[in-house]
């Protein structure tokens, strides 16, 4: 027999019995939809998850502090963490390949005064060259750039930080009427402006700060955790603020000569996000501390694949139903047609074929199962995503987030699941139809 006549022979059978393939077919449908649907959840939690942490920093970025050690460690490895945060270390961290850029990071506390506003908030000092490399996502203005001294980039979120202090002295809160890139700023470390001693004994003589008057080129994207209450200024501009400052208050703790200082942190960034883990570790092995938002990610993936295993296994319950179902459909068949199964073989079908007439059509019900499965599948997802808005605001990510994803591999990984299903479900009725005696099979009415 060709394979055109046992295409066009399968075809006719499930047709002649439509009610109950359709039934068979019913069983594979949900059973894939099932495993479809719970694994898009899974999808969507994972997505949930690295949306949330792209808001809180870059997942390319590394972030460099100094090891001091735990209780676990040998001396002869607290010896070997004896590193430093210095422009040697910066050196060696652009040199790792696949890393595109290193900056160290500075950070010091002032205080921004904007006419009758102000704003207590973190300065940190970064390489003007390096900042376009991290994801610094501008909203108005520029980035700082070589050459900027005064210049100063501020966070999205820096326009709620400020404050009327008579109105909040009245306890009065208004809302800060200010414009970040036009408002005249003054940066200055004096947080005792005006105040009297309160205490016996206490001078009246306070550290004599330097004031400065600052420009904003700049203003970072609203929503990013991690730059939206601070501002960012040149690093030789930060350092030099704080060796000021140090010498109003007559201290040089944690400060060495300039150009020689040991830095807080160092941000490194990686081309690739396949490239962080190795690379991180890297770091570690040389005695420094590293952190990176992958740390987390590997965390949530770990935690949404365990959930996707027990979803998927809650659909794969479903589906081994379906495959139940398709062999008792196949094994009805063989009863049903042992006649015409014995005429087959008498007039010349060869076992072969019999086998493959019985595997199209089992293929066949799991193949058009999974392809309902699918559509039935994409109609949940767009329900599910379009009706529980309060799902994405309880992750965190918003409401407009997708609850439920269907990647593309997801959709060909289960229609050649289901046809395969189809198959092995088909294999035990195809040999039992092999096995029948033709002339027992005629005889049989």
């Amino acid at each position: 027999m060709s394979s055109i006549d046992l295409i066009r022979m399968g075809i006719k059978n499930l047709w002649r019995r439509k009610l109950r393939t359709f039934l068979t077919v019913l069983g594979v449908i949900i059973g894939t939809s099932s495993i479809v649907v719970m694994l898009s959840l899974g999808f969507g939690m994972q997505e949930a998850f690295k949306g949330q942490l792209a808001r809180m920093g870059s997942l390319n970025t590394i972030n460099i502090y100094k090891s001091y050690g735990g209780y676990g460690e040998m001396p002869s490895d607290r010896n070997n963490r004896d590193v430093k945060l210095d422009d040697q270390a910066v050196l060696n961290f652009k040199n790792i390949p696949h890393v595109t850029a290193v900056t160290p990071i500075i950070e010091t506390y002032g205080i921004i005064k904007s006419g009758r506003y102000t704003s207590h908030t973190s300065i940190k000092g970064i390489d003007p060259e390096a900042m376009e490399h991290f994801d610094f996502k501008i909203g108005e203005g520029r980035l700082l750039q070589a050459g900027d001294n005064l210049n100063f980039v501020f966070g999205g979120g820096m326009k709620y930080n400020f404050y009327d202090e008579k109105a909040m002295s009245r306890g009065r809160y208004e809302e800060p009427d200010i414009d970040l890139m036009n408002d005249r700023m003054t940066l200055t470390f004096d947080m005792d402006t005006g105040r009297r001693p309160t205490m016996p004994g206490e001078s009246m003589e306070r550290p004599k700060y330097k004031d400065y008057n600052i420009k904003t080129v700049g203003v970072l994207e609203e929503g990013n955790w991690e730059t939206d209450y601070g501002i960012y200024a040149p690093i030789d501009t930060v350092k030099k603020i704080i060796e000021e400052k140090e010498k109003a208050e007559g201290s040089t703790q944690g400060q060495n000569k300039r150009g020689k200082q040991e830095y807080e942190r160092i941000m490194v960034r990686v081309e690739d996000i396949k490239y962080v883990g190795q690379i991180q570790e890297k770091i570690k092995n040389d005695g420094f501390e590293a952190y990176s938002l992958n740390d987390m990610l590997d965390e949530m993936n770990k935690m949404t694949g365990i959930i996707q295993a027990v979803l998927g296994g809650i659909g794969a319950v479903s589906l081994l139903v379906a495959a139940i179902g398709i062999t008792n459909t196949m094994v009805m068949s063989i009863y049903e047609r042992t006649k015409e199964i014995g005429i087959m073989k008498v007039i010349g079908a060869s076992l072969k074929d019999i086998k493959k007439l019985f595997l199209f059509e089992s293929a066949m019900i799991g193949l058009l199962g999974g392809i309902a499965g699918i559509i039935f599948s994409y109609l949940l997802s767009f329900l599910v995503n379009k009706f529980s808005p309060a799902f994405g605001d309880f992750m965190g990510v918003g409401g407009e987030a997708k609850i439920s994803i269907i990647p593309i591999w997801l959709i060909f990984a289960s229609l050649g699941f289901s046809a395969l299903i189809g198959i092995i479900s088909g294999y035990y009725p195809a040999k039992r139809a092999m096995n029948l005696s033709a002339l027992e099979a005629i005889r049989t009415e």
